[in-house]
């Protein structure tokens, strides 16, 4: 499977790309530097708020990965704009299968309501998980064969393979969950074609 990886030197991303060049996938990564980066990658060098920049990665990939997210010093529009250019590009070239990283608080809390919508959810998160929720909703809005990996607490740290997953709610009582394991969800997503338009809870 051809693979084009956005936020491949972050924390989940920088994971995923070891899972699938240890199996054998050829992995294109969009970055804005590739210094991080294993010399046998393949790389395109661009922002991803740039749209045409985006859209002229997309073609000829069977399936695209976003483990895109602000990071410190970041503004949320490496999210929002970022994932609305991956989501256009794909859309106009015909990618369809996307998997993307989100957040716990784009999950149900109930039926009604979002996780991020509660009054318990945490006011300091509020501005991050808005551009979640942004992300999320051109995702959905979309015709791609998407799915959402939605994290609570996610320190880095290795894969541990005994996370737990629901669909489109958290696992009961999860309260975080490695990037390690959170790239292995994604890789299991994408590789055993699993979860079609749906937001997955992941924790342990």
């Amino acid at each position: 499977m051809d693979i084009l990886l956005f936020g491949a030197t972050g924390r989940s991303g920088s994971r995923f790309l070891e899972l699938a060049l240890a199996d054998g996938h050829p992995v294109t990564a969009f970055v804005r530097d590739p210094s991080d980066l294993p010399s046998d990658v393949s790389v395109v060098e661009g922002d991803v708020t740039d749209s045409d920049a985006v859209a002229a990665a997309v073609p000829d990939h069977d399936a695209v990965v976003s483990a895109l997210g602000p990071t410190d010093g970041d503004d949320c529009a490496v999210l929002t704009d970022g994932v609305r250019n991956v989501v256009d590009a794909m859309e106009a070239t015909g990618v369809a299968r996307l998997v993307a990283v989100g957040a716990a608080g784009v999950l149900q809390a109930t039926p009604r309501h979002l996780r991020l919508d509660t009054p318990e959810f945490p006011a300091r998160l509020r501005d991050i998980a808005a551009a979640h929720r942004a992300a999320y909703e051109a995702i959905r809005a979309s015709n791609l064969d998407w799915t959402l990996v939605c994290p609570p607490f996610m320190p880095d740290g290795e894969p541990t393979n005994h996370y737990r997953t629901t669909a489109e709610y958290l696992p009961d009582g999860g309260q975080s969950v490695s990037s390690g394991d959170v790239a292995a969800c994604v890789y299991e997503v994408l590789i055993e074609d699993r979860y079609h338009r749906e937001r997955v809870g992941i924790a342990y």
